[in-house]
C-alpha cells in the first residue's frame, strides 16, 4: 500500500476531516484520539492488513510513522 493511500484510508477510519495526518503527525496530541479512535485503528490494522494489533500495543506509539512500523514497513511503497 502506498504511505499516502494508507494515510487517507487512516484519517476516513479515525474520522478526522480537519486533521492533516502524515507520518510525523503525533497521534497523542489530537484531541479526537480517544479510546474509540484506538478502537478504530485496530479494526483498520485488522482489516487492511490482516495484523491484529492490541491497545496496549498502541499505546505504546505517539506517532502515524510509528504505528507504520508496528504494521510493518515492507507493508508500504512510495
Amino acid at each position: 500500500m502506498k504511505k499516502e493511500e494508507f494515510l487517507r484510508l487512516l484519517k476516513e477510519a479515525l474520522e478526522f476531516q480537519d486533521i492533516d495526518l502524515q507520518t510525523a503527525t503525533d497521534l497523542r496530541k489530537i484531541e479526537a484520539y480517544d479510546s474509540m479512535a484506538v478502537m478504530a485503528v485496530i479494526a483498520f490494522v485488522d482489516e487492511n492488513f490482516s495484523k491484529r494489533l492490541t491497545a496496549k500495543q498502541l499505546a505504546a506509539i505517539s506517532t502515524v510513522g510509528d504505528l507504520m512500523e508496528l504494521i510493518g514497513m515492507e507493508n508500504f511503497s512510495g
